[in-house]
């Protein structure tokens, strides 16, 4: 079967490995060379990496033993073992594993923007238009093109998918001393008021991430710190970072100080609830293009993840195009049930961030 997909994420290259153990042939088409880079970070639960090794992904990244619980003077209030198996791992690293592990025959087009799908009056995709004007022929045309899908859009133009309440900056930096004081713990540092966290992750042997968490509402971030980049951007971003949570409790300061503000992503995620289904004739939808889902959870690499493999159970090596419809509608039954949950969970998780600070009762660990 030929199979088409759209974007070089972490979906997208997971669901093109697994499609390909199958026998299918996959093309990858992702709009920019500089996409395995943002997102900088994050934590693997074990499911995700027990589904990525079994399909030959050698994964690093760093055991996670503890979750810490802390305020903003660094005192801990609470503490916990993380899931056994549970790891950070920097983004630019999972990449770069994910395509090592594509079987030979798959081909990647870089500069190759998804613009618009051309569907038959049954509703099946006839073929997908880039932005160049190419036209792509396929049997199975895949999704994976982020929370801002444009295949989503054309499939539930009126799904409401509003900006979630708490945004994110993200950070990378190469510290030593922070290195030895994080780890094989999560970090995180909270206000003793609410709606505003700081997370510390290290993710290899040379860098720490850390992530900036803020209740929009109460501490909007200035519209020059909100563009892709640019100097300005980036100072308007250190002020900002600064004046919330500079004088926390160490390693913060040292942490913002050694940052390279130009480096750092601005992520603004959505709140959204589920789209009815998947998937439509041809066309499946994978990752966040399906189901973005709240960065509280730290389900949405995992998630990804367990779409490519559930759908490669379903599109098995004998599956025909006329039977394409049944195994895609069984792969969004299956995948929308759990992922439902986490909906759920990572509202929960956001309404007790935006809440005064909690002491152990309260104090989930940030992970569903």
């Amino acid at each position: 079967m030929e199979v088409a997909v759209f974007g070089a994420g972490i979906a997208g290259l997971m669901t093109a490995i697994a499609l390909r153990r199958n026998g299918h042939n996959c093309r990858i088409f992702e709009r920019s060379r500089q996409a395995h880079e943002a997102g900088m970070g994050f934590i693997l639960v074990p499911e995700g990496i027990a589904r990525m090794e079994a399909m030959g992904v050698q994964l690093k990244g760093v055991p996670l033993e503890r979750f810490f619980y802390r305020n903003s003077s660094g005192e801990i209030l609470h503490d916990q073992q993380m899931p056994v198996g549970a790891r950070s791992i920097r983004r630019r690293d999972l990449s770069t594993s994910l395509l090592e592990a594509l079987p030979n025959g798959t081909t990647i087009t870089f500069d190759a923007e998804l613009d618009r799908l051309e569907f038959d009056r049954q509703g099946r995709v006839t073929h997908a238009v880039l932005s160049s004007g190419e036209s792509v022929r396929a049997d199975l045309y895949v999704s994976a093109d982020g929370s801002r899908s444009r295949a989503r859009h054309m499939l539930f133009p009126g799904w409401s998918a509003p900006l979630a309440r708490v945004p994110e900056l993200v950070g990378l930096v190469r510290c030593l001393q922070t290195l030895r004081w994080a780890g094989h713990d999560f970090n995180k540092f909270h206000s003793e008021s609410g709606g505003v966290a700081l997370g510390v992750l290290r993710v290899d042997e040379e860098h720490v991430v850390w992530y900036l968490q803020f209740d929009s509402k109460r501490f909007p971030l200035l519209p020059a710190a909100m563009v892709s980049d640019g100097i300005a951007a980036a100072q308007a971003r250190r002020s900002f970072a600064t004046q919330l949570v500079g004088d926390w409790a160490a390693p913060i300061p040292h942490l913002l100080e050694g940052t390279d503000f130009t480096r750092v992503h601005h992520w603004q995620p959505v709140d959204a609830d589920l789209i009815p289904r998947f998937h439509q004739e041809n066309l499946v939808l994978v990752g966040d293009a399906a189901h973005p889902l709240s960065p509280f959870t730290s389900q949405g690499v995992s998630s990804a993840i367990a779409d490519a493999t559930t759908l490669a159970t379903e599109i098995e090596t004998d599956c025909t195009v006329e039977e394409l419809p049944q195994a895609l509608d069984r792969y969004s039954v299956t995948r929308r049930a759990q992922c439902a949950p986490y909906v759920t969970k990572g509202r929960t998780l956001m309404q007790n961030f935006l809440q005064p600070l909690a002491r152990e009762e309260r104090a989930l660990l940030p992970i569903a």
